[in-house]
């Protein structure tokens, strides 16, 4: 078994954040969570800080970091800040990691602003008649010269509203499933592209939305994969992905715990604080153990990815453990702090609606058994 302990670069970078967090994020944090409205300039903050582009290569303008450095800044963001924390690093990191196939000159043309923030990308892959299944999509992308025209409904996609472009996946090959998939990026001003918004329980101002094109026409150059080969060369982008909402869904336990930890040793019933009662201690020390084991696992697991170790099963494993983990300890601690806790003044509330929103985001927790499945019986035992 892989072993692996934090550096003392990783431990600084962790200060670092941790202190920008505070300065920088924490105020207004709690009346961000309830907007529609992306902070588009916070959010650049953050990038031009480096936060948000750890892992991507400083030719693109990134730090050219390790992933377990990135799990660290995802962690004290998500800790005071969750909109952002949970999926702001999602664009440069997933741009790079998609485009790594594609021609250089694509590459130096939409990576580096999605690094800087000065643009926002998006990833479509999900449709209306299909999730998980996502080789059923329909879309289709039929070539026409030096140029491609695709049509079809993209939904559910983070940023839906908010993006510049998106990265589009289109059947070339009616007939071939999976082999039929390919990936293209789309700039999301041209002609026949219409949006709408989804209005969400939690998690408002990722601008989560739909997105129609109609005969949407691009350049052949905009083709990220070869013909075919975009489902299986993009998905291998989820794994870290998968880690990463896992540890910033853990972030927020945490801070649940940590203000409930506060909350206990000052409120008293009975004639004596609720931190003497061993339902509510029982409950705490119960959490504090979950959240230190999800939260090594997460790390161990971005550590194969370092040592270029296979991680895919650990990734699903995290995936839809912590999430439910994270629900689960913050819906215990919200009537700790009884009538309150209920109520939108207290925090509790709106964390359990954000982090609910990891349980569904890159694979609900049974496929991700699947995935598990996969890898530990093999392909062969798969019930598709």
């Amino acid at each position: 078994m892989a072993q692996f302990v934090f550096t003392e670069e990783q431990e600084m970078l962790r200060r670092e954040v941790r202190r920008f967090a505070q300065r920088e994020l924490a105020p207004g944090a709690k009346e961000r969570s309830k907007s529609d409205d992306f902070p588009f300039e916070l959010n650049k903050k953050v990038s031009e800080a480096g936060f948000l582009s750890i892992a991507v290569p400083k030719e693109y303008g990134g730090q050219g970091g390790d992933w377990v450095s990135l799990g660290v800044a995802i962690e004290e963001i998500a800790r005071v800040d969750f909109g952002i924390g949970a999926l702001s690093p999602l664009g440069p990191h997933l741009f790079n990691l998609a485009l790594k196939s594609s021609p250089e000159e694509l590459r130096e043309e939409w990576i580096p602003p999605i690094v800087r923030g000065d643009i926002m990308g998006s990833f479509g892959l999900t449709e209306p008649d299909c999730g998980s299944d996502a080789a059923a999509i329909k879309t289709r992308a039929v070539r026409d010269g030096d140029d491609y025209i695709i049509n079809g409904e993209k939904t559910s996609m983070t940023w839906g509203i908010f993006a510049d472009v998106a990265l589009i996946f289109a059947k070339t090959d009616p007939t071939a499933g999976a082999r039929g998939v390919t990936c293209f990026l789309v700039p999301l001003d041209l002609p026949g592209i219409t949006r709408s918004r989804f209005y969400d329980t939690g998690l408002k101002i990722l601008g989560r939305g739909s997105l129609t094109m109609e005969n949407v026409r691009i350049p052949a150059r905009y083709r990220v994969t070869e013909e075919g080969k975009g489902f299986y060369t993009t998905m291998e982008a989820f794994d870290w992905i998968r880690i990463g909402l896992g540890l910033s869904s853990l972030a927020q336990a945490e801070t649940a715990l940590e203000e409930t930890i506060s909350y206990v040793k000052q409120r008293t019933a009975f004639g004596k604080p609720l931190a003497k009662f061993e339902g509510i201690s029982f409950k705490i020390a119960e959490a504090a153990t979950l959240i230190e084991i999800g939260k090594l696992f997460c790390y161990r697991t971005y550590s194969l990815i370092d040592q270029g170790l296979p991680h895919t099963k650990e990734a699903a494993m995290v995936k839809w453990w912590c999430p439910r983990t994270a629900v689960k300890i913050i819906h215990d601690f919200l009537p700790v702090f009884g009538h309150v806790g209920y109520s939108k003044d207290c925090p509790m509330e709106q964390r359990l609606r954000d982090v609910m929103g990891l349980e569904i985001a890159d694979g609900t927790a049974e496929i991700m058994k699947i995935v598990i499945s996969r890898e530990i019986l093999g392909r062969e035992f798969m019930p598709y």
